[in-house]
């Protein structure tokens, strides 16, 4: 090995590790061994001929201090086994200056030969991801890529954060995964509590058990998961959170919602301040919008701070749940979720509503309202009961500028942490999307020439919560890049019609006229074909595997409706109307018909996605089934049209 590389490599741990924490012993650098013997030991890419690498080691360490605040250190060793594998050389940790401190241990890349190359400590990079808000420049980010990296080699890396000053000490809440993409070899996770805490776990599919010991008056669980094969990525697979399909368990420490509940009130009101101009600003405002009513002026303050109040997307995470001064967000005109909810809420106080915050959980299939932890949200919402003390709500997300008032907050139902104003927590269930409400239409005109070619007049209706998307993407994009989009489908666009992109009170809608060639195929001068006119779906890509070792999975989605009308030059008729295709299956409902006069032909279309699971013993059945839909694909994929003589 390299005197020089092996040199350097020990002054970067001495000098990175220098105020390192005492509490437990770092796990050591392969460098402090004999490198070249420990890769003779490491697996080869032909032990796991479909991973990109191998977790040849990771180790978390958690400890908490009796005064709340926490050290947490993170020791990871990667063999990468090929170029897909580089993403693993490559870290970012973020922190909040004044709350946490982040040290590098050591970081070193070994090279396949055993030689070690250490990461240079000013190849690490410290920056403010959001260094031009005034609000959030003390939010950091210290960011590091390992030098020498190439397949065949090993980088380890060990980084502390220490946490001087904690926002809601005593919770400790780690989601832990039995499996990753990568194989894993020794998985460790070691949590040390203050004796007065005790740690709860959740099991799923898993009946591992913490060796529990007790280490200077406290109680360290020492977690094992060694020999993990990788998972391997199916079409349509469950997410990796899915507690029904992957082996996982949740540890924690608080016994209920009761103390975030409290706390959280009591930050949010002491930043529901004011000041005169705010005060006549929200009697303008509401004044200038002719609002009588409570309903009324609530919708003025929702609209004013959802798209006059700019929106900095930094999510909830460790110690940056504090909102900033309503006045302060006033005047700046900018805010993240929990600044946005708080200056909604305080300009309601102004008015006489009482509205409330509202914490919403960062991954709604894996909320658990039995594990309890300010770490299960990353977004704040206000809400207003109406009529006032009821326990319906109105839900306003401050964050999204093209939402209707009184809209659905979610694309999905999610269970959320409502807090009254005396303090108390209750979780309420958001309205889902109703399919009279909440939907996507499409008309569309199609007139075809003798060449094959058409005009097309184009109509989408976006309804309800349907309408942010395409509201929002073309609110923000230039003309030219509207145009441009829409000429990537094929078409030579003449006029392209907006509803009023910022009036999120009215659908949104989308009308294109344009010019399109081949939109039929001419066999002759008396035959044409027609293809793509309905999305027939026979799930292909699905089916085509063998077997299956995780479930299928559909997710939900919004009701949508089609009516595409072709009108072929006179004389032209359809050879054969395809049958009516009708599903009401468990993760599809849907209606295809067809109707046809002398040269017109009509194609209706209903569907609705629903959230199911095919699991893998019922994989076959499946497959049968799907092969009935591609038949009926194939069947009916061409439709051909024939010129009528006159007379017959």
């Amino acid at each position: 090995m390299n005197k020089i590389y092996l040199v350097l490599a020990v002054v970067l741990s001495v000098f990175l590790a220098s105020c390192a924490s005492t509490g437990s012993a770092v796990i050591k650098s392969i460098s402090e061994s004999n490198p070249v013997e420990y890769l003779k030991n490491t697996p080869k890419q032909t032990d796991f001929p479909n991973a990109s690498a191998v977790a040849l080691l990771t180790h978390l360490y958690i400890e908490v201090n009796e005064d709340g605040t926490e050290l947490q250190r993170e020791t990871s060793k990667f063999k990468i086994f090929s170029e897909r594998g580089y993403d693993y050389a490559q870290k970012s940790v973020g922190y909040r200056e004044g709350y946490s401190e982040v040290k590098i241990v050591y970081a070193n890349t070994i090279k396949p030969d055993g030689t070690v190359v250490p990461l240079d400590p000013k190849d690490i990079k410290e920056f403010s991801p959001y260094a031009n808000f005034d609000f959030y420049t003390d939010i950091k980010e210290k960011r590091f890529t390992m030098p020498a990296v190439e397949p065949g080699c090993i980088v380890e890396y060990c980084i502390e954060t220490k946490t001087t000053k904690s926002v809601y000490p005593f919770d400790v809440f780690v989601p832990f995964s039995i499996q990753n993409i990568i194989p894993l070899k020794e998985d460790l996770m070691e949590l040390v509590l203050p004796e007065k805490l005790e740690l709860k776990t959740a099991m799923f599919l898993t009946d591992i058990k913490p060796e529990i010991t007790m280490v200077g008056g406290k109680r360290k669980y020492s977690f094992k998961n060694l020999n993990q094969p990788e998972i391997l990525p199916e079409t349509n697979m469950p997410r990796f959170s899915d507690r029904e399909v992957f082996p996982q368990f949740t540890a924690w420490t608080l016994n209920d919602w009761t103390g975030i509940s409290k706390w959280y009130n009591e930050l949010v009101r002491k930043q529901m301040t004011s000041d005169k101009e705010m005060i006549d600003f929200t009697n303008n405002l509401v004044k200038e919008a002719g609002a009588k009513t409570d309903k009324e002026k609530i919708k003025a303050v929702f609209y004013f701070v959802a798209q006059k109040i700019r929106y900095v997307a930094v999510e909830l995470g460790p110690n940056t749940h504090e909102p900033h001064s309503a006045v302060e967000v006033f005047k700046k005109r900018y805010g993240d979720c929990k600044d946005k909810t708080t200056l909604m809420l305080s300009m309601f106080k102004i008015l006489g509503i009482e509205g409330v915050p509202v914490l919403v959980p960062s991954n709604e299939d894996a909320f658990d309202e039995k594990m309890p932890s300010l770490g299960a949200f990353n977004h704040v919402i206000a809400a207003v009961p109406y009529p006032a003390g009821s326990e319906n709500y109105i839900w306003l997300d401050g964050t999204d500028e093209v939402a209707a008032f009184e809209g659905v907050p979610f694309w999905r139902s999610a269970k959320v942490l409502v807090i009254t104003p005396d303090g108390k927590g209750r979780f309420v269930r958001t309205p889902k999307p109703d399919d009279s409400k909440d939907y996507v239409e499409y008309i569309n005109t199609v007139k075809i020439d003798e060449n094959g070619d058409a005009e097309i007049e184009m109509f989408t209706g976006y309804y309800g919560k349907m309408a942010e998307g395409s509201r929002y993407s073309y609110k923000y994009a230039s003309p030219d890049e509207r145009k441009k989009n829409i000429e990537e489908r094929g078409i030579e666009l003449e006029s392209l019609d907006l509803a009023d992109i910022n009036n999120t009170e009215i659908p949104f809608t989308v009308t294109i006229k344009g010019k399109i060639k081949g939109v039929a195929q001419k066999i002759d001068e008396d035959t044409m074909l027609l293809s793509g006119y309905a999305n027939l779906e026979a799930y292909e890509g699905i089916v085509s595997a063998k077997e299956r070792k995780y479930p299928v999975s559909f997710d939900d989605g919004f009701f949508g409706k089609s009516k595409k009308t072709y009108i072929f030059p006179a004389g032209f008729e359809i050879k054969k109307l395809p049958s009516e295709l009708k599903r009401d299956d468990p993760y599809k409902r849907s209606t295809l018909k067809f109707i046809s006069e002398k040269n017109k032909f009509e194609v209706l279309a209903e569907v609705k996605n629903l959230k199911y699971k095919i699991l893998p013993k019922d994989f076959e059945e499946f497959k049968t089934y799907a092969n009935k839909l591609k038949k009926y694909k194939t069947e009916n994929s061409n439709l051909m049209f024939v010129r009528v003589k006159k007379g017959k």
